[in-house]
């Protein structure tokens, strides 16, 4: 794994070392969840002593393994061990990972500087900073709603903790699962925070890759579409199986060895996920090239060292 964590800029270079931010300074311990640790908005959520002894320390997870590739400290052993088995498999793992995180700013950036104000991100994973809600403030002409959706205790106690605004009300946590399209948007319709009769950003990112196609990806993405209306945006991350299909096939064998799936697919298969859609931007391209406008000299970092799809749609 790389001792710091780079940043790409807005025209996809790689930052040069002196712009580096988080440095990862070696593998710290998590510390257990307790109601006297957590604010009071978080008791609720926080995992119980079952949940943490199944979930937490005894079985890498997804979102901890993601963080610890990202030189995050929110991670255990067992997750740190997935990640340096993924890192040995796929060298530049890690790259691929911050190039994701990267473009999720990115393009929320400059749909929130196009006039979106609404902003639903499925799959929250556990939050490194900068915090995807303040990206879009920051770049907004007009007070945003962030809404950040999960359905893994674990991630939902920590972002109800830090990503839940109670000063503005500009950002809230809420439990649903993805693959019930249907039923989340009816969770997000009482939850009240967004307002799905105006448009809506909708945020996929390192998350379809791992639905397996037995559980229908693109079935999820259409009724999620279905129920937004015309305006709203889509934009997705997923490993891309055709750019490095022989680390894709190791890291999804490391991941595997961990008790994670990981699904890989080809472009072909991904760019069916925005089916109907007007692009924004380049239609599927490699998220450390993707810019919403063109003339961008695209970045040193090559496709096969992070081999990731990034897409965004417009619904018409």
């Amino acid at each position: 794994m790389c001792n710091d964590v780079l940043l790409f800029d807005d025209t996809g270079e790689l930052l040069p070392d002196g712009q580096v931010v988080a440095p990862h300074r070696g593998p710290a311990r998590m510390p257990a969840f307790s109601s006297r640790t957590l604010p009071a908005t978080a008791r609720d959520s926080a995992p119980s002593t079952s949940v943490e002894g199944t979930r937490g320390q005894e079985r890498a997870h997804t979102s901890r393994v993601h963080n610890y590739l990202l030189g995050g400290k929110t991670n255990y052993l067992v997750d740190r061990a997935a990640g340096d088995a993924v890192s040995a498999a796929f060298g530049s793992i890690s790259l691929a990972v911050l190039a994701g995180q990267t473009y999720a700013h990115r393009v929320a950036r400059h749909l929130a500087r196009q006039g979106a104000r609404q902003f639903i991100e499925l799959g929250v994973g556990l939050p490194l900073q900068p915090h995807l809600h303040d990206t879009v403030q920051a770049a907004a002409t007009a007070d945003t709603s962030t809404l950040y959706i999960d359905n893994d205790p674990i991630a939902l106690a920590y972002a109800d903790t830090l990503l839940t605004d109670l000063t503005t009300g500009r950002s809230h946590v809420m439990e649903a699962d993805v693959r019930d399209p249907e039923g989340l948007l009816a969770a997000v319709r009482e939850h009240g925070s967004i307002d799905l009769d105006r448009p809506v950003v909708l945020l996929a990112h390192a998350l379809l890759d791992f639905i397996p196609d037995d559980e229908d990806p693109c079935g999820v993405v259409a009724g999620m579409l279905r129920g937004i209306p015309p305006g709203s945006y889509f934009s997705l991350t997923h490993s891309a199986a055709d750019l490095a299909p022989q680390a894709w096939a190791a890291a999804a064998d490391a991941y595997g060895r961990h008790g994670i799936a990981l699904h890989p697919r080809t472009g072909e298969k991904v760019e069916r996920f925005l089916t109907g859609l007007d692009p924004v931007g380049p239609r599927l391209t490699t998220a450390h090239r993707w810019h919403p406008g063109s003339g961008r000299t695209p970045g040193s970092v090559t496709e096969q060292q992070a081999p990731l799809y990034a897409g965004a749609g417009r619904t018409p």
